[in-house]
């Protein structure tokens, strides 16, 4: 089994337009259309469960990010080859953050998104540090966007440094550090977030990172603390299945990254089918 921990999938009347948007925003490709058929089609025969992770950018969004995240979670969008989760999404600014983490919690949802980038707040922030602790109380796991975000170039919200203030501050267990612990900041994932109490995940650093340098960073962090991911759809399932492969660790650490740490984290029944 493959488990996707970092994908993305907007509702139809609004794949196309975001997508474009994001895509020229950052200035790169991409390779689905964003919407779920989209997603489980690009993901067919490499992944079998994908967890899609919103992103509410203004508090305004919440009702109508979290009720479609609940719609990708019963399985309305499932295909035959593809399952696929969704974690919620939350804002920093919200007024109610644990009334809406336990809506969240409520709706079955195993965790939420938060990006500090297009959410304009610093991952060690206090805003951010309330959700992180009462996530924690709940059960809920929290996938951060982190490091540099090349939509936005002039400012990293999250930080390796900053990764580990706030896992030091809130003593969280329960946060999983997109694209390997800092996107193109890997050298200080190296220094200042290896053996942190932190997951990190693969998505979309095949394209950038490099195999010595990740293959260090998983040797000394623990592979049982690895996710395979492809922040789909900006990078491909292929791809992202090489950067793995290409790895130099045993297979049997290459399968926890591929599933079996994900599946524990779900409760999900893991199969080596």
């Amino acid at each position: 089994m493959v488990i996707d921990f970092h994908a993305h999938a907007f509702p139809d009347a609004l794949a196309e337009r975001s997508v474009a948007y994001l895509a020229a925003k950052a200035g790169i490709e991409h390779y689905s259309d964003g919407t779920c058929k989209g997603l489980t089609e690009s993901a067919a025969g490499i992944a079998d469960v994908c967890v899609v992770l919103p992103v509410v950018t203004k508090p305004s969004q919440f009702h109508s990010v979290n009720l479609f995240a609940k719609r990708i979670d019963s399985g309305e969008f499932d295909s035959e080859r593809v399952r696929l989760r969704s974690f919620g999404g939350i804002h920093p600014d919200s007024e109610d953050v644990a009334g809406e983490l336990k809506t969240i919690k409520e709706f079955g949802l195993k965790g939420v998104k938060i990006h500090p980038d297009y959410q304009g707040t610093f991952i060690d922030d206090k805003k951010y540090l309330v959700i992180i602790e009462k996530a924690m109380e709940l059960g809920l796991l929290v996938s951060v966007h982190a490091g540099l975000d090349l939509g936005f170039p002039d400012c990293t919200h999250c930080t390796p440094k900053r990764s580990r203030n706030m896992l030091r501050l809130t003593g969280a267990t329960n946060v999983i550090l997109a694209h390997m612990g800092g996107y193109a900041m890997w050298e200080k994932v190296a220094d200042e977030l290896v053996g942190e109490p932190t997951y990190f995940d693969t998505g979309v650093v095949a394209r950038s990172m490099d195999t010595t340098l990740a293959t260090r960073i998983v040797k000394a962090h623990g592979a049982d603390k690895i996710l395979f991911a492809t922040d789909s759809p900006w990078e491909s399932y292929e791809a992202s299945c090489d950067f793995v492969k290409n790895l130099r660790i045993s297979d049997a650490e290459k399968s926890e990254i591929f599933g079996e740490n994900a599946a524990k984290l779900l409760g999900i029944h893991y199969d080596l089918q």
